[in-house]
């Protein structure tokens, strides 16, 4: 058996899990009600909307795929199932990546659901041009976007047999990577240069490349590529090479695949 068998019986359970069902139900009314509150009660543009979602993405997405995640190889090796499983034969690594696999399944589908219909919703109340080639660029990096929080989430869970741990873990990635990794940045920066505000208008090309890659800083950049929205401009306007669109493609495809990488390091060896 191989990794696609692990995550068709991972997407399978999912999809009898009550649990999931609510977050996915959650998911789809924050973004209709985002697209409502914006154009029925503020009476905003389409690239007003755009940065607007965008903003609300960029802190609930994150708490989304993390929750889908962080349990999904502690659950079964804390109730024994994980033994079974690797008996049947599964090597490690198949259970590694089949659970990264079907959590980034799980999550993507419902995401791309709810995008849909905001979207949709949003396109017929807009007022002006709706850009349509693009849309499908915005549903992508963020999709790509909570995919790197699931690749976080499942690292997380492969490195540990700690309920405890987990949630700490799980924890501590979304207040360092989403809540305060701004503030570190500048604080770092500051203590790094005297205390010279300065700094903080004209960033050396090295701290812009560590402030993009915070996961919601590249996401802005990949969302600012496709949309004028108010978001990202300190990467536009630098012209330093090493934080462009590419760059920021690169940081969550490596927010993905490095977690699961070191998590499965040690899941490798230890002692189910």
């Amino acid at each position: 058996m191989t990794w696609r068998d692990v995550a068709t019986r991972d997407i399978r359970g999912a999809s009898r899990s009550v649990g999931i069902w609510i977050v996915g139900g959650v998911q789809i009314l924050l973004f209709v009600g985002v697209t409502v509150v914006e154009f029925v009660l503020n009476d905003g543009s389409f690239l007003t909307y755009i940065g607007r979602l965008t903003g609300v993405v960029a802190v609930t997405i994150p708490l989304v795929a993390l929750l889908l995640g962080y349990k999904s190889i502690l659950a079964e090796r804390a109730g024994g199932q994980l033994r079974l499983a690797l008996s049947v034969p599964h090597s490690r690594r198949d259970l590694a990546v089949g659970k990264l696999v079907g959590r980034c399944l799980v999550f993507a589908v419902p995401t791309v659901l709810a995008l849909c219909l905001a979207g949709g919703i949003a396109a017929t109340l807009a007022d002006g041009a709706v850009p349509w080639l693009w849309l499908p660029w915005f549903a992508g990096v963020t999709i790509l976007y909570g995919v790197a929080f699931v690749g976080v989430a499942v690292g997380v869970s492969l490195s540990t047999a700690t309920g405890r741990r987990v949630t700490v873990g799980a924890i501590g990635a979304y207040l360092v990577t989403v809540v305060l990794w701004e503030d570190l940045h500048t604080a770092v920066l500051l203590i790094l240069h005297r205390f010279d505000t300065a700094v903080l208008r004209d960033m050396p090309s090295w701290a812009l490349f560590a402030r993009l890659a915070a996961p919601s800083e590249s996401y802005e950049l990949l969302v600012r590529t496709g949309f004028a929205v108010d978001r990202a401009g300190r990467y536009v306007d630098s012209g330093v090479a090493s934080v462009t669109w590419l760059t920021a493609l690169g940081l969550l495809v490596a927010w993905t695949l490095v977690p699961v990488a070191l998590g499965y390091l040690r899941f490798e060896t230890a002692d189910l």
